[in-house]
């Protein structure tokens, strides 16, 4: 009988069969990992897809020289980017040059399941959402004249010009002698006059407002080509003279209109915590503006033309902003919530997305999104898009890493949503994905986004102030920042104490960096606010000391000063957050 040839004793479970540090697919699979980068050998032998989890202390990126990269107060330790210059070629990352986590990740079910209207009708199917809901108002505060020219839509949609009513086209009494077949009655050739008072509005809306729904478009298309538009377009106009005077009349409940008109840089005013009466001036002069406007979409909506114009497109993120400021931090069942998924449908016809080649239809589809992420987070949704970029990470300008956070943002926002009836391991999982995509973005960021300047010791407080410029690029930082928190505090642990001490140690991280650069641009510059109050309140989140409960707290009422969006209940909200945990 041959003689069996000893077998070699099998590794304990405990030191020979597992790995914490292979990629995610080898260690799904039980298999030694080699731990090549971008893909390790076992993953390429079997063209298998070879990811790695959010890499920890043990697992730093490097810079080109190979030596360890250094932080600084807005880079957290485990998302650097190194000191010296670093050119896109040097990092190995899958995620930078194939396809990013993020992209990966499951489209919204939200707007899947949701019967979308065809392309004819989306822009009726929008105004009837907006005139719903203007009616409702008109009923509760007895506006029954205005009623009248704001009923639902009755008629079909034409599916072509020759389908318009004719009385509607003879009604054109400004209608050229000589106008072709090119001729588009919703245009007027001529500038639009503007009395006094729109003058001032006007004003408001290009020092004030712009800058906000620009702050990460490089060519400013809201400040710079929307009021070329609007004053030959009336319902543009009016849309924009609407979010002038409902602005306005958050800065102030005080002040007379012609004084208000004048102040092109907004006032804190602690009466502004609380919604602005219906009496104020300046809020009947902006509700006569909105209804003017539904009366002109009520119109112009049978014009095919017109339904696939930019000038649909900025009246209705105008509408938008209008209704936010409108809703009082109220989202669920209201105007603006209903309008997020009108805009959504008006996009999905003209198949608008984040790469549109039309740069102001690209604008309006990422401040359109940059709104239905706050929303969304809020109500615990999760965001209408189902778009899905194109770009690789290494192919992106710094300009287009600064939108590209947002959609990431978007897809953290949908992990926190509804999907807590996942298994735990297909949570995780996802969780690792989405902060892979983060660390994929963050190390792939140009010297550009790196602070000016820092303060080595915070002044006053607890917090150090950091210098990020342009505004645009301390956005983007602090979005990266509020979706990491939110990836983070929804993600479930299987680690006990060690990784709950490292995800606390990178939440801690992200509060600093979020109130460093609030501290800086927090004071004087509106558009930076409306991003910084959301990273605040996620900050707010995760702090757990009292301390630093009140420093956060003060940086946020100090921010919403400067916002007037949302009412300072956000406040409430976050004491009551703290008392639950406690």
């Amino acid at each position: 009988m041959p003689v069996s040839k000893p077998r070699k004793p099998r590794p304990s479970r405990a030191r020979g069969l597992r790995t914490t540090t292979g990629c995610l697919t080898c260690r799904k699979r039980r298999v030694k990992c080699d731990e090549g980068k971008p893909h390790c050998g076992q993953c390429l032998k079997s063209e298998r897809e070879c990811t790695y989890a959010y890499s920890t202390e043990h697992s730093r990126p490097t810079g080109a020289s190979g030596q360890e990269a250094t932080t600084s107060p807005a880079q957290p330790k485990a998302s650097v980017v190194a000191d010296s210059p670093m050119t896109r070629k040097s990092i190995g990352s899958a995620g930078l040059f194939g396809e990013s986590p993020e992209l990966r990740f499951d489209l919204s079910p939200v707007a899947l399941s949701t019967s979308l209207p065809s392309p004819n009708s989306a822009p009726f199917e929008w105004y009837d959402l907006l005139a719903e809901d203007a009616i409702n108002n008109i009923q509760k505060h007895n506006q029954g004249s205005a009623q009248i020219s704001l009923s639902r839509r009755q008629s079909p949609v034409p599916d072509a010009e020759s389908d318009i009513d004719p009385q509607l086209q003879a009604a054109e009494p400004n209608r050229p002698a000589n106008a072709g077949s090119n001729y588009e009655p919703w245009k007027s050739s001529d500038v639009i006059p503007l009395n006094d008072d729109e003058i001032g509005l006007f004003h408001h809306y290009i020092n004030v407002l712009g800058p906000v729904l620009d702050l990460l478009d490089p060519l400013k298309h809201f400040s710079n080509l929307v009021p070329k538009l609007a004053v030959h377009n009336v319902g543009l106009l009016k849309s924009l003279l609407a979010l002038s005077a409902r602005h306005m009349a958050l800065l102030s409940d005080h002040q007379s209109p012609q004084q208000a008109f004048n102040a092109h840089t907004p006032v804190s005013h602690s009466s502004a915590q609380e919604p602005v009466a219906l009496s104020s001036p300046l809020l009947e002069l902006g509700t006569q503006y909105y209804y003017e406007t539904l009366q002109y979409l009520s119109q112009n909506l049978l014009y095919p033309a017109y339904n696939k114009s930019a000038e649909i497109i900025a009246t209705a993120i105008l509408i938008s902003m209008y209704e936010m400021f409108d809703s009082s931090g109220r989202y669920s069942n209201g105007a603006w919530e209903h309008h997020m998924r009108g805009i959504f449908w008006i996009q999905r016809s003209q198949d608008n997305n984040g790469e549109t080649k039309d740069g102001l239809r690209r604008a309006a589809w990422w401040m359109w999104l940059r709104q239905d992420i706050w929303v969304a987070f809020r109500e615990s949704r999760r965001v209408l898009t189902i778009w899905r970029p194109t770009k690789r990470l290494v192919d992106l300008t710094p300009d287009e890493l600064a939108t590209r956070i947002v959609y990431i943002c978007a897809r953290c926002v949908d992990f926190a949503a509804n999907e807590k009836q996942f298994d735990m391991n297909i949570r995780i999982d996802q969780g690792d994905k989405l902060l892979q995509a983060l660390e994929d973005w963050y190390r792939i960021l140009p010297p550009s986004f790196q602070p000016i300047y820092t303060h080595s010791v915070p002044q006053s407080g607890l917090f150090a102030p950091i210098w990020i410029h342009p505004p645009s690029y301390a956005a983007a930082i602090q979005m990266f920042h509020f979706a990491r928190i939110v990836v983070l505090i929804n993600q479930p642990s299987l680690g006990g104490m060690s990784e709950f001490s490292r995800r606390q140690r990178f939440l801690d991280e992200s509060v600093e960096s979020i109130c460093g650069i609030a501290l800086v641009h927090q004071g004087n510059d509106l558009p930076s606010a409306f991003v910084n109050y959301q990273a605040l309140y996620a900050a707010g989140l995760c702090v757990q000391t009292p301390v630093k409960q009140n420093a956060v707290m003060q940086l946020l009422e100090k921010t919403l000063d400067v916002t007037k969006f949302p009412p300072k209940t956000l406040l409430d909200d976050l004491t009551s957050h703290w008392r639950a945990e406690s």
